[in-house]
């Protein structure tokens, strides 16, 4: 469920906006100035901030200046004040989208959609990345052989490929294929134990019958 914040000073709209976004399975709460509403930020996590401009003490500008300082939370401007100078204004001060009101509920709702289905997709690219990253760090410490470490390496170019027998054999063991050799077979298998003892998963490197091997980043 997505935590929503809004942050108006009208208290009616904000009752209203309360109802209509719980009916639509988020998480709501309401703050009418931003200063509570930073302050509600720094001790709760929130997925998205709807911020209304004209607030009392410190405006909505400074308020989504304030956001993007501190946290990595989309910003949808909600304001009367709908000319150009002042959407620029928004986006300029962080907001990800700027809304003039009176504003139709199902637009708004199509908006934050779209806000959140990008910020979780960047997150997941993020978090793959980080993976990603992580198992280079651990197979680059992997206590390999010289031609284990070849071979690996030649598995991991060709991710998600799968590499026959064959051509592991010519291209890293320098040699060709012989039914009754299980030389390849051993050096894969002594990979397989040395990531298991490091902590990772031996599916990374996949067998594919009566054709190869595979490396997978994300192992099965």
């Amino acid at each position: 469920m997505s935590r929503v914040l809004v942050i108006d000073d009208d208290v009616q709209l904000c009752e209203l906006l309360a109802d209509v976004l719980a009916a639509e399975g988020y998480d709501v709460e309401c703050r009418h100035c931003g200063e509570t509403a930073l302050a509600y930020m720094q001790d709760y996590p929130v997925d998205l901030v709807l911020l209304d401009v004209m607030l009392p003490n410190i405006d909505g500008m400074q308020v989504a200046r304030r956001i993007c300082q501190r946290f990595a939370t989309p910003i949808l401007m909600l304001t009367a004040l709908a000319d150009e100078t002042s959407m620029m204004d928004g986006l300029q001060a962080g907001a990800d989208h700027y809304m003039p009101k009176p504003f139709r509920v199902p637009e708004l709702l199509a908006r934050m959609t779209a806000i959140l289905r990008r910020v979780g997709l960047e997150r997941q690219r993020q978090s793959q990345h980080c993976s990603e990253q992580n198992l280079s760090q651990q197979i680059a410490r992997l206590p390999l052989t010289g031609t284990e470490s070849e071979l690996l390496e030649y598995l991991i170019k060709h991710h998600e490929v799968v590499v026959s027998k064959a051509e592991l054999q010519k291209e890293v063991l320098k040699k060709d294929l012989s039914p009754f050799d299980r030389n390849l077979d051993m050096h894969i298998s002594n990979i397989r134990r040395k990531m298991v003892q490091s902590g990772l998963s031996k599916q990374h490197i996949k067998t594919i019958r009566g054709k190869g091997y595979s490396f997978l980043a994300m192992a099965s």
